[in-house]
């Protein structure tokens, strides 16, 4: 491999970092000489041997303070109209391969000098630049729209909207991912308790690791499954939301997330969901969602509580806020 350049392999993805454009085109043709099948998209260079085996090395310029949010689009945009990626399992791989090549050389081992895939540092820069982008996003109420191309514009109006819907003193976000979603939450309302939960334990520990490193360990995340019936244990939240959870959940599967999230919300329950022509599966979406879908979902809520109300609205997608009745 070229110095300056760190490769990661996972699953059937072999991805390369290099240091700028011309030194990955010069390893381009290093592998062009060898036969390999090299094929340009905007972000990437993917490299098939010509026996078609041994999976793709897949060459890029991102590093340690340029990758954030807007990477997982590009890969699943790029190299799945490229046809490397076919699984949502694929693309998961080939995400955190791309992300992991962009990791700083103090996570190489002293004593065997490779890489070891530990998924909180790994994620660390990925997370942290993604917060200083979407920062001045959420401070500006220009950007509310979620208009522009970038993932992460997209997703400031979401949370913008989200914060902005939350109420009370205490707020659950279910399905937190990588914690992004809390961490911005206990910035812009310190005297707040906030808590993430997951089903996965790996997306628990990369978001107790960017609370550790930009909240000094607050907010709280924790394990939990929205779907298992001990979920209530989790406790009562003023608030709690739910961002583009339900569309990896199949159909039959909605009414224990909502009904499970509406027993632990004391006040609201804000859901937000994308709005999309097919099912994004590399995405591991399982349905799609629509206005009059979600409009139902929330009529469905209000008559399981015997009451109160709901309204939605679009924010690059839907919006289902529902309102427990006053007693």
């Amino acid at each position: 491999m070229p110095e300056n350049s760190q490769a990661v392999r996972v699953g059937k993805v072999t991805a390369v970092a290099h240091s700028d454009r011309r030194a990955l085109q010069r390893f381009a043709e290093r592998l062009r000489e060898l036969h390999y099948l090299v094929r340009e998209t905007p972000s990437f260079s993917i490299c098939l041997k010509p026996s078609g085996k041994g999976g793709a090395i897949v060459m890029h310029t991102f590093g340690e303070t340029t990758v954030d949010g807007d990477l997982a689009s590009l890969v699943a945009g790029e190299l799945g109209s490229a046809g490397l990626l076919t699984t949502a399992q694929e693309y998961g791989d080939a995400l955190f391969a791309i992300v992991a090549s962009t990791s700083p050389p103090s996570l190489r081992c002293s004593g065997c000098g490779r890489l070891h895939l530990d998924n909180p540092s790994i994620w660390r820069g990925y997370c942290l630049n993604t917060l200083r982008r979407l920062r001045p996003l959420l401070a500006d109420g220009s950007s509310s729209s979620g208009s522009g191309t970038s993932d992460i514009s997209r997703f400031a109006a979401v949370y913008r909207r989200v914060a902005g819907s939350s109420v009370g003193r205490s707020v659950l976000d279910v399905g937190t991912n990588l914690g992004l979603l809390p961490v911005l939450l206990a910035e812009l309302a310190p005297g707040t308790t906030i808590v993430g939960c997951d089903n996965r334990p790996d997306a628990v520990a990369v978001a107790r690791d960017l609370a550790g490193v930009v909240g000094g360990g607050r907010p709280a995340f924790i394990l939990r499954d929205i779907l298992a019936p001990d979920f209530v244990a989790v406790g009562r939240f003023d608030t709690v939301v739910m961002v583009h959870l339900l569309e990896h959940l199949s159909e039959p599967e909605v009414p224990a997330a909502l009904e499970n999230a509406l027993r632990v919300t004391a006040s609201r329950l804000v859901v937000a969901v994308p709005y999309e022509e097919r099912t994004q599966t590399l995405f591991g979406h399982r349905q799609v969602f629509t206005p009059e879908k979600l409009r139902t979902w929330g009529e469905w809520c209000v008559e399981r509580l015997g009451g109160g109300s709901f309204k939605t609205e679009r924010v690059v997608g839907g919006l289902l806020v529902v309102d427990r009745p006053q007693r």
